[in-house]
């Protein structure tokens, strides 16, 4: 197992190493240097060498110059909220390509979602073109008139009514190991993530669930999708231009909650 190493020489002892390790790998020795217990588990977060002031730590994983500077210039809690809760689900597309070099930026930021032990199992597919998406969203209400979910479904269908992809112009999918426990969740994570850069960047998005399922059990879906062997597609999200623009923010639910 690869091993995190110390320059005692550069070491500040401050301990930041070993309090923000997600496994307890580290701890003082007598000396107060950090050290790795023998058996530990590393998941090569890189959250030690991260939070590291002088560079003291090294593991052979992980070189230092991989790292990126973290930025200071982060926006405020407006900013924040304001583009939480003007994110809409949209069902409603211009017919404008979506740009695959903003996709790729908002995908570099989904893949830094946190996963379950850092494992950054997931493996994505991008649908682009609307006509392909319109094909797949054929091959998904077969999917569901074969399972007799929601018969009205596929009298809307009929009657040229999308509700299985919304005629977007592209669908992002998020697949992981079909073996792997925490596919499902590590992809909404990340979707989320994908679908804030996304709305940032001016691109509207919405969650494409009939897909998710139909592709579980519907194996012509699989093959469009070019799925790998081995993996299951754990969330999707249709992308591109909203048709409209909201001008409020519809109301919702009180806040339901408790203190303990």
């Amino acid at each position: 197992m690869s091993r995190m190493s110390v320059d005692i020489s550069l070491c500040q002892r401050d301990g930041a190493c070993v309090s923000v390790c997600p496994t307890s790998a580290l701890y003082f020795d007598e000396e107060g240097i950090p050290s790795q217990f023998i058996d530990s588990e590393c998941i090569e977060c890189g959250h030690c060498m991260a939070v590291c002031a002088t560079g003291a730590l090294s593991h052979p994983k992980m070189q230092p110059g991989a790292f990126e500077p973290l930025t200071t210039a982060l926006p405020t809690p407006e900013q924040v909220d304001g583009l939480l809760t003007v994110r809409r689900s949209t069902r409603a597309y211009t017919e404008k390509p979506v740009s695959r070099d903003t996709i790729l930026a908002c995908l570099d930021i989904a893949r830094r979602a946190p996963s379950a032990k850092n494992s950054q199992k997931l493996h994505w597919i991008i649908l682009d073109g609307k006509e392909k998406v319109r094909e797949l969203a054929r091959e998904v209400i077969l999917g569901i008139d074969t399972l007799s979910m929601q018969p009205a479904l596929l009298d809307q269908w009929e009657h040229g009514y999308d509700r299985m992809l919304r005629g977007a112009p592209m669908v992002v999918a998020a697949c992981a190991p079909t073996e792997y426990a925490w596919g499902k969740e590590d992809a909404a994570i990340a979707l989320s993530y994908f679908e804030m850069a996304a709305k940032a960047r001016g691109l509207d998005t919405c969650w494409a669930g009939y897909l998710t399922h139909v592709a579980s059990v519907h194996a012509p879906v699989r093959w469009m999708l070019k799925l790998p062997d081995g993996y299951s597609v754990r969330g999707a999200m249709m992308v591109g231009e909203g048709e409209y623009t909201y001008r409020s923010v519809p109301p919702r639910k009180p806040l339901s909650m408790q203190w303990c």
